[in-house]
């Protein structure tokens, strides 16, 4: 206890270093422990099911991708023939008109087989899930997620047993599942039963629609498992070439991993990240007190000459820097929680499980694992250093000149340490900004200024044939043409960035047919007339659609520049025909139109060949899922935030039932696209800064204990005629290979590191020379610095009076 009260007396008779060392720790712990609070519940939290580790995404692989959906008669075999799994449970993206209850609003959901709760050995906080009974009996019920039930319904338990109007028919709401539940589709809000013993589709195996979660069987590895559906796959290769050709296989990769693989790298990538930042700052707490013990010197002198012992002195100084390091873990804590709660307000949208981003048990231990890291490479090895130099010093009579040669060895090793993490640091935080760079300034395909976007989902009883598609079109493009400002309006069946896919197979009338493993696909859409105009998306050659493209005209369709040139290259795809099947028979198109080619998957993806088709020609198989999803955008004369509440009340007056959700500015839209990239490069940004900052405080603290140990030996140079600037440049070069040392050392270590980054790096390579020179010249050029400037200071003493004295 007395050991306690001393340190703390110390700590009070020094408060400027208490703080400045506090602050910093807490600073580097609170980074780290909101990071890792993040990926914890990201990478580390299991999903909230039954032995979840068994539990795998289920994928028809293709020739042309390795993540396709599976048809139910395919399913079926799976299912009874393979020896590898426990379970299937199939599913299938769904939204829904939530009516009834205040204003229309849009709802994701998901169509679930009636095993699909009990397979994930999930349970309702409220109420039940769905069973096989509601499947086999197809019922109008539905179970909510916990989110939805709070936000729209109050947390109203008397919800369950009561009815919602879902797309216009009454749902059963008999369960609400628990808060941390997660569906494989994440924006999921509702859950209802999918029957599939009555699909039309039951039959067909070139319909494949299903996403399916599997259970392995007990000590079946997932390699095992993929080895026996590929088995079973081959087969119906084999005996249905007509619809299984491009069948290869079945994928499988485990279900979180799937649920949270667009944030994995970056989350990882953070917490390297701070776990440098924390090196950096140990490399400099513990140069602070290695200086402040050696600085004690004659204070430790006297304790060893009065007989204490080396541990005991040890402790003591351990002691003092664990008081420095509690105090900044538990000032990290509260800086952690801080940042947690910034990041739920700030966190880019559709970052998982969000609302489990907490500073609970399993993070606290964290921290104090860190804690106790820290104390033992910031307190204890510095301290029983700088007591066995001083010790033997005084019993050896005051020999120093071997002590302040180990002493330096040892305070310049800690710069090496802060220079080379920051090195690393500032190289992948570099390369990971300039990749940004360049993602934001890829041509997405349309023009996003001056737009605002929108999604409708249409009650789908009402919106069931091609006539009524038409009529809603008229209208909205009525009440939209009479809002000030609207220059063009056009609509679309999926928005440029969406990420969704839908693909159609392509024949060409007069080319012999492929083989049907190479028959060629295209990227479908459906769009109205002023649809390219209201993107923004060039027409290359031909035109758009227009009012000749109707149910009376002939069949007509707009390519993309990809398209164009893999199925004609050097000719003219205008006037070309190519041939689809949406409907019992196959229709053959006119090209009219090439339009540049439009970012479907992300900015960083590359050109798709895409096929459009005229919404006034929609055939009917396609009415269900354009009324699910109908996107329009409208283009603007001015800045187009204020007519966003105009566009949404006219989408209102033509039917107060369509949803109209994520009506925003399309250049808002663009940038939400890289939301999460822009996020992780900024927080980047302020671990590098703050690792120059520590970087400037260490080297500045060794050179100036540096400095001020050399005094005597300057001013005997200066009594002899050494100018200056000659004994600055001893002092600056005697710190400048330690410094050019460290940084060689983690731009060497910065180069695998970087490798590791790999799809953040968007058009920049990991051994760019350009960024590891800058950040070279960079550290270089600010180490100098912090070490000339106490050499400078050092120079100014008199050196008369510091010979007599």
């Amino acid at each position: 206890m007395s050991g306690l009260v001393h340190a703390l007396r110390l700590h009070r008779r020094h408060p400027l270093f208490a703080l400045v060392a506090a602050t910093l720790l807490a600073l580097a712990i609170g980074s780290a422990t909101a990071v890792f609070s993040l990926v914890r519940a990201v990478l580390l939290r299991e999903l909230p099911f039954a032995d979840p580790d068994r539990l795998v995404w289920m994928y028809n692989a293709r020739t042309e991708r390795d993540r396709a959906p599976i048809s139910i008669a395919d399913l079926e075999d799976y299912r009874r023939e393979s020896r590898a799994l426990a379970g299937v449970a199939p599913f299938t993206n769904w939204t829904a008109n939530l009516t009834g209850a205040g204003a229309a609003e849009r709802i994701e959901g998901t169509r679930v087989g009636g095993d699909f709760f009990a397979l994930l050995g999930a349970r309702a906080a409220i109420g039940r899930t769905l069973d096989d009974g509601d499947a086999q009996a197809a019922s109008r019920v539905v179970v909510l997620t916990h989110g939805l039930w709070t936000r729209r319904f109050g947390g109203d338990p008397a919800i369950v047993g009561s009815t919602i109007i879902l797309n216009g028919a009454a749902y059963l709401v008999v369960g609400v599942l628990s808060p941390d539940f997660l569906f494989p589709f994440r924006d999921a809000e509702v859950a209802v039963p999918l029957s599939l013993r009555d699909d039309p589709r039951r039959a067909d195996r070139g319909a494949n629609f299903l996403r399916v979660v599997a259970r392995l069987n007990a000590n079946t590895t997932i390699a095992q498992a993929k080895s026996d559906l590929d088995a079973i796959a081959h087969r119906l290769q084999r005996q249905y070439p007509a619809d299984d050709a491009r069948k290869t296989g079945v994928s499988l990769y485990p279900l979180h991993a799937e649920i949270v693989s667009d944030y994995r790298q970056i989350l990882w990538t953070l917490l390297g990240a701070v776990a440098v930042l924390i090196a950096v700052g140990c490399g400099n707490l513990g140069n602070l007190l290695l200086l402040r013990a050696l600085a004690r010197s004659s204070e430790i002198g006297v304790r060893v000459s009065l007989g204490a012992s080396r541990g005991a002195i040890v402790r003591q100084l351990a002691l003092e820097a664990a008081v420095l390091v509690v105090a900044g873990t538990a000032l990290g804590l509260v800086v952690a929680q801080a940042a947690i709660a910034a990041w739920q307000t700030h966190a880019p949208t559709g970052f998982p499980r969000l609302d489990l981003v907490e500073v609970d048990g399993f993070v606290v231990a964290f921290a104090v694992v860190v804690c106790v890291a820290v104390v033992a490479i910031c307190g204890i090895l510095p301290a029983a250093l700088a007591v066995r130099r001083l010790s033997d010093t005084v019993r050896g009579g005051g020999r120093t000149s071997s002590v302040s040669r180990h002493d330096g060895r040892v305070r310049r090793a800690f710069v090496v340490v802060q220079l080379a993490g920051t090195a690393v640091l500032l190289v992948c935080m570099t390369l990971v900004a300039r990749a940004l760079v360049n993602l934001e300034r890829v041509d997405p395909g349309f023009t996003p200024q001056h737009a605002v976007a929108m999604q409708l989902s249409l009650p789908p009883a009402r919106y069931a044939t091609p006539n009524s598609i038409d009529d809603l079109y008229e209208k909205l493009q009525l009440a939209l043409r009479g809002i000030g400002g609207v220059r063009v309006a056009g609509a679309v069946s999926l928005m440029p960035l969406s990420g969704l896919l839908s693909a159609i197979d392509l024949s060409f009338p007069g080319r012999p047919a492929p083989p049907p493993t190479e028959v060629p696909q295209a990227h479908f859409r459906i769009a109205s007339a002023g649809y390219f105009s209201a993107a923004g998306i060039a027409v290359l050659d031909g035109r758009e659609f227009d009012d000749r493209d109707n149910r009376r005209g002939a069949p007509a369709a707009i390519v993309s520049r990809a398209f164009a040139e893999r199925h004609w290259p050097g000719e003219r795809a205008v006037g070309q025909a190519v041939q689809i099947s949406l409907g019992p028979r196959p229709t053959t198109l006119e090209i009219v139109g090439v339009v540049g080619d439009v970012k479907q998957f992300g900015v960083d993806g590359t050109a798709t060949a895409d096929l459009y088709i005229a919404l006034a020609q929609i055939p009917p198989s396609q009415v269900a899922p354009v009324a699910a999803r109908m996107y329009w955008i409208v283009r603007t004369e001015g800045p187009p935030s204020g007519l966003v509440e105009p566009i949404r009340a006219a989408v209102h007056a033509v039917d107060p039932d369509v949803a109209a959700s994520s009506v925003r500015p399309l250049d808002e839209i663009l940038a939400a696209s890289l939301g999460g990239r822009r996020a992780s490069v900024r927080l980047l940004e302020v671990f590098g800064q703050a690792a120059i900052v520590l970087v400037v405080l260490g080297v500045y603290c060794a050179a100036a204990f540096a400095a001020n140990g050399r005094r005597h030996e300057m001013a005997v140079r200066s009594a002899f005629g050494a100018q200056n600037r000659d004994l600055v440049t001893l002092v600056v070069g005697s710190e400048t290979m330690p410094m050019l040392g460290g940084i060689a050392l983690g731009l060497a270590i910065a180069w695998p590191v970087a490798r590791t980054l790999g799809p953040l790096l968007f058009g920049v390579s990991a051994a760019d020379p350009s960024t590891y020179a800058a950040v070279a010249l960079v550290l270089t050029t600010v180490g100098v610095l912090a070490s000339w400037v106490p050499a400078m200071r050092a120079t100014r003493v008199d050196p008369a009076e510091l010979l007599r004295s």
